[in-house]
């Protein structure tokens, strides 16, 4: 055989061997706790991220913005839903995926006493990154899911403050519920 074709075949041997490692290290990590910010995932439910326990919650980075952040996740669980608009600049922009934008602390004020307020969440933060003009925040909320009720990491939001400390731009990014999470959601109706 020749020499070339010999060691091209024994490397490609050591990087299929390599390869099948990785693998087996994912699959066998894949069996194991799953730990992300908040603390670990119920395995129970693969298609969900749903915590075991209650999330810990994260120590906020210094900056003006995660504190702003952290204000308002306060007065989301205080149910104090107009004060939330208070948090924002008079020209400020609202944005979700899966909703229509929104322009104007009015606009912002009406979602939040009307929409928000009609379901009354309780939420936690699970994940801070900021400083004082950015943060971006990870969220979880608690639900009803088989009967007791659990944590369910359901967003990412990003605040962008103005010069005077007001948010001028939050950005949602809502996780869709999976086919597994409105079964679970339906079936505590």
């Amino acid at each position: 055989m020749n020499s070339s074709i010999g060691g091209g075949l024994g490397r490609l041997a050591t990087v299929l061997s390599a390869l099948v490692t990785l693998l087996s290290s994912q699959v066998a990590a894949a069996e194991g706790p799953m730990i992300i910010p908040g603390g670990q995932l119920d395995r129970a439910y693969p298609k969900a991220d749903i915590y075991l326990e209650t999330p810990h919650e994260p120590s906020i980075p210094p900056g003006a913005a995660c504190q702003v952040a952290k204000r308002y996740v306060d007065l989301v669980n205080a149910g104090k839903y107009a004060e939330i608009a208070e948090l924002y600049a008079d020209d400020a922009t609202f944005l979700e995926p899966v909703r229509p934008s929104l322009q104007g602390k009015q606009a912002i004020r009406d979602f939040y006493t009307r929409r928000i307020g009609s379901f009354q969440p309780e939420v936690t933060p699970v994940a801070f990154i900021g400083n004082d003009v950015e943060c971006v925040m990870e969220l979880a909320m608690k639900m009803e899911i088989d009967g007791r009720p659990r944590w369910l990491l359901v967003s990412v939001d990003h605040f962008v403050l103005d010069g005077d400390g007001d948010v001028k731009l939050m950005v949602v990014f809502s996780r869709p519920p999976t086919e597994e999470i409105r079964a679970l959601l339906e079936a505590t109706e």
